[in-house]
């Protein structure tokens, strides 16, 4: 339907980042033998990981809001503002060399596409490169990640990319030239 938003903040800072960081932590499964993947970062990495956090800590100009805490042990106390820092700021510098290159790239399409999201005014082109960046990511997290099982919270990302379409046209409508 098109008569509500789609709430982007749970969506995308409260559920997916949440999903992925359970993935690559391997306990997104109850089954440890599903969680056994490619894609799980090992407890060294995390530490290392822990400390590049605690360092940059120190360093961020308050800009760019609250100082990053550590993802490994407050992810479940993360609010939006963290989450939306973690993914858009944090993420793949820490992920790179950590995660196998085509999954860093699959998130790289997510990241991608929620700065765009952040951005105060969409252009049509910006709108075509969210579809585009959010099926790219659909398709990574489904060919490598959860293979043939659909998980609703992505398929939202169609229900997404209509609704922006929908409400540009209606305040684009209404807005004087």
């Amino acid at each position: 339907p098109t008569c509500f938003p789609i709430d982007i903040m749970h969506l995308f800072y409260e559920n997916i980042a949440l999903y992925m960081l359970k993935h690559w932590m391997d306990c997104f499964f109850k089954d440890s033998i599903l969680n056994d993947q490619l894609y799980v970062i090992n407890n060294k990495q995390w530490i290392e990981i822990r400390i590049e956090m605690e360092t940059v800590r120190k360093s961020i100009p308050t800009d760019f809001g609250r100082p990053p805490r550590n993802i490994l042990h407050h992810h479940n106390g993360y609010k939006a503002e963290e989450w939306a820092s973690w993914i858009t700021l944090y993420s793949l510098p820490l992920l790179k060399d950590r995660l196998p290159a085509k999954y860093l790239k699959g998130w790289s399409f997510f990241v991608k596409a929620v700065q765009l999201c952040q951005k105060r005014v969409l252009s049509l082109h910006d709108q075509e490169e969210i579809r585009k960046l959010l099926l790219l990511f659909y398709q990574h997290y489904e060919r490598y990640i959860y293979y043939n099982i659909y998980f609703i919270y992505l398929n939202l990302y169609c229900f997404f990319i209509k609704i922006i379409l929908f409400l540009v046209i209606i305040i684009s409508f209404w807005l004087p030239d």
